[in-house]
């Protein structure tokens, strides 16, 4: 029976699942600043955000102790750069107008994941697994042939989350601890590129008005809240539960394209189906495939 715990953590997860999901609006009305300036002052600001929320969490003395840690300098550094590329990536897909791309990419996520899971981590695969990544497989290709291209942007997206999870699967670092350590780490050089790219010509920042201004200072908060939520959740609910709630993000991005007026054909519709299925098939427990 589920506990009054277990329904906070049930509550936390969708909610951050539901911010991810939507992000796309958000991003929409900052539509008028350039993808790299974005990037840049949100790096900047995640980076103030958590150095705020660290004391808050007790977390700071973890914080400083990183920073001693050759290591985790260097593996945090490289969890940063992949985190910035996916975040470039999915602001660009949104602003161009080609949030059905971005939500094909997180769609690839559980099934990259699987793929890295299997030939770094070296873990096991059942049949119906191999099954699920052979539909996804599929249906991405039905996608590059409708398009007559590669998928970049999807693909991109896919393989720099994936990657930065199996990052942070290998760190001891805490979430507020992990994400500020990355955005620390990588806001020097999005500061001096900002005043650089001012330099040379008026940056976009520079001419929005004062309500996209206020969007813009909440992106740290934006960015912070729904990973607190995540590592709230995580330790009180089921795995599995964790793994099936993070299609909600990739369905309200494909939903979203509706809403925007992208093409939607139905041999579009056959490509993502593919992948449902082979989400679905991923998602059911391999305890169960193995008793049947």
């Amino acid at each position: 029976m589920p506990t009054a715990t277990n329904n906070r953590g049930l509550m936390a997860i969708i909610l951050a699942f539901a911010i991810w999901g939507l992000f796309p609006i958000y991003w929409k009305l900052l539509g008028s600043i350039s993808s790299v300036e974005l990037l840049y002052t949100r790096l900047i600001l995640t980076a103030i955000a958590c150095l705020a929320l660290l004391p808050l969490r007790g977390t700071g003395h973890m914080f400083l102790a990183a920073w001693k840690e050759p290591r985790t300098l260097l593996r945090t550094l490289l969890a940063g750069i992949l985190l910035s590329a996916n975040w470039f990536c999915f602001i660009w897909a949104v602003n161009s107008g080609n949030v059905l791309e971005s939500s094909l990419g997180y769609f690839l996520c559980p099934i990259a994941s699987v793929l890295m899971g299997r030939f770094i981590e070296n873990e096991t695969m059942s049949n119906l697994r191999w099954l699920a990544v052979s539909l996804a497989v599929a249906g991405v290709s039905t996608l590059i042939l409708l398009a007559g291209h590669v998928p970049a942007v999807a693909i991109v997206i896919a393989l720099t989350w994936s990657g930065y999870g199996l990052l942070k699967k290998r760190s001891h670092l805490g979430p507020v601890v992990g994400l500020g350590l990355e955005t620390s780490l990588l806001s020097p050089f999005a500061a001096i590129s900002l005043l650089w790219m001012a330099s040379q010509s008026p940056l976009t920042l520079c001419s929005i008005t004062p309500a996209v201004t206020g969007f813009l200072l909440v992106a740290g908060i934006f960015t912070a809240a729904p990973l607190l939520l995540f590592a709230y959740a995580a330790p009180r609910i089921r795995l599995s539960t964790i793994g099936m709630g993070q299609y909600i993000v990739p369905s309200c991005h494909f939903v979203l394209a509706f809403f925007y007026g992208e093409e939607v054909s139905p041999i579009i519709l056959v490509g993502f189906g593919l992948i449902w299925i082979g989400l679905i098939l991923y998602a059911v427990p391999e305890s169960k495939t193995k008793s049947n």
